[in-house]
């Protein structure tokens, strides 16, 4: 079973492409954009996480371990799909910075 998270054949890093060629290899612009992307990833699920910490626990309707575990992994996969369509900007602003600060250090040498 592949991870959905790793297949990012279809993200096209085109924000720092504004001004002329790219020093750097495809490759590293696919695993910086992949990076990035797992790193949004990983942020909204601990978002997620922390938002659900603030809801009390309610006799009623607590299901113990077993919904700990369920809503653990509901948070992880909703936040897998977050990532992958449109994000919350967080891995584009983060590919801007990390691509340009290499640019800088490319024209550097």
């Amino acid at each position: 079973m592949t991870n959905p998270i790793n297949d990012m054949a279809t993200f096209n890093p085109m924000l720092s492409m504004q001004s002329g060629t790219r020093a750097s290899s495809k490759s590293d612009d696919k695993d910086l954009a992949l990076a990035c992307r797992d790193f949004e990833s990983l942020f909204v699920n601990y978002l997620m996480q922390k938002m659900r910490d603030t809801i009390p626990e309610n006799s009623l309707f607590g299901g113990g371990q077993a919904e700990k575990i369920y809503t653990g992994m509901l948070d992880n996969e909703v936040a897998k799909s977050v990532s992958q369509q449109r994000g919350i900007g967080l891995a584009d602003l983060m590919y801007a910075q990390m691509s340009s600060e290499d640019e800088n250090e490319n024209t550097k040498k």
